[in-house]
């Protein structure tokens, strides 16, 4: 009987799930983008190899060939079993190394093939020595923002439960939360992060209604000044609008988010309206055809987008460290001034 798995395997694995799913993505991609999906599958299949190695207690040189894994690990297995999929991964190493190194770009036949042969191989090889279900494995282990981890195990819970909509709520909070952290809208300090691009917009309103209910106004037969302010506020609604879309654009682009996955994330879970007091709420109207599929999608890109975003901790830490600096300078904001001695800029 193997050990029982360590947070830190488990960690790992969740690592390998990761890495598959990027390369199913991949592999949706038009050609010849959807070739870089046979590098994720080689990557995960490799990872995969090492962590059971170290499940196993099996040592491994330090150089060796693929196939050999398949040599090295038999002798830890059950009696009688061998580590499945040899030669269908042989193949995907074989289109891996003629990508890699000839520039080969495989077919679409050839990366379909691929993804099916790697998702055999982890659906048998993770329950025979890990003694779990591969799809079991849960990204969420990787994710170290605690707050986007206990919104997604709640929605989690709501999708057990058959909420499907309540679990999108959530998967729409989350994400929005982690946007909100890397942006700074849910901080009161003077400090403004790298990612933020103004400061929030909110919907613009018409302001001929305030003035048409003013009885002054009413007085005065301001027709034309009403209308005239409601050309202006069409305008302002507009650019608002616009500003406010182009203002989440630059900060996707700018936290590493894919904005066309993230557009479709947008289409399929329901807005989330936030009140002070904490509370939220959101309609279903027009989300009722939603099905597991779309919870899935919406989780992995949740979580993909957690990881991809927290690259940004570093970045975030020094800039704050720089702003705290300059705020404590007495008097504040002053500096020395220095003249500059070189060529004419």
């Amino acid at each position: 009987m193997f050990d029982p798995l360590s947070p830190e395997t488990i960690k790992r694995l969740a690592f390998v799930r990761f890495l598959h799913e990027q390369g199913i993505f991949q592999s949706q991609q038009p050609e010849p983008l959807s070739a870089t999906a046979i590098l994720s599958f080689q990557d995960a299949v490799e990872h995969f190899l090492l962590i059971a190695a170290d499940h196993l207690k099996v040592n491994l040189p330090s150089s060796m060939q693929f196939l050999q894994y398949w040599e090295r690990l038999k002798p830890a297995l059950p009696a009688g079993q061998d580590l499945p999929s040899k030669q269908a991964l042989d193949r995907v190493n074989k289109i891996r190394v003629a990508l890699k190194h000839y520039g080969t770009i495989p077919s679409t036949q050839a990366i379909f093939q691929a993804k099916a042969d790697v998702s055999t191989f982890f659906t048998d090889a993770t329950k025979l020595i890990f003694s779990v279900d591969f799809t079991s494995l849960d990204m969420i282990d990787l994710v170290a923002r605690q707050q986007t981890v206990d919104i997604l195990r709640y929605s989690q819970t709501c999708m057990n439960k058959g909420d499907l909509h309540q679990a999108m709520a959530g998967l729409s909070i989350a994400f929005t939360e982690l946007i909100d952290h890397y942006t700074g809208a849910n901080q009161s300090s003077p400090y403004r992060p790298p990612f933020r691009f103004g400061g929030r917009l909110h919907d613009y309103r018409d302001q001929r209604y305030s003035i048409g209910r003013d009885r002054d106004s009413q007085k005065a037969g301001l027709r034309d000044l009403l209308k005239f302010v409601g050309d202006i506020s069409k305008q302002m609604a507009e650019l608002t609008k616009t500003s406010k879309s182009m203002q989440r654009a630059m900060q996707m682009t700018a936290l590493g988010i894919d904005y066309r996955r993230y557009a479709q994330f947008e289409m399929r879970t329901p807005r989330v309206r936030r009140f002070f007091n904490g509370g939220a709420e959101f309609s279903i109207e027009g989300f009722m055809k939603l099905t597991e599929k779309d919870y899935d999608f919406g989780r992995a890109f949740v979580i993909e987008s957690a990881l991809q975003m927290a690259k940004a901790d570093e970045l975030m830490r020094l800039h704050q460290d720089h702003d705290t600096a300059i705020r404590s300078q007495e008097p504040w904001g002053e500096s020395d001034v220095r003249q500059w001695e070189g060529p004419n800029p």
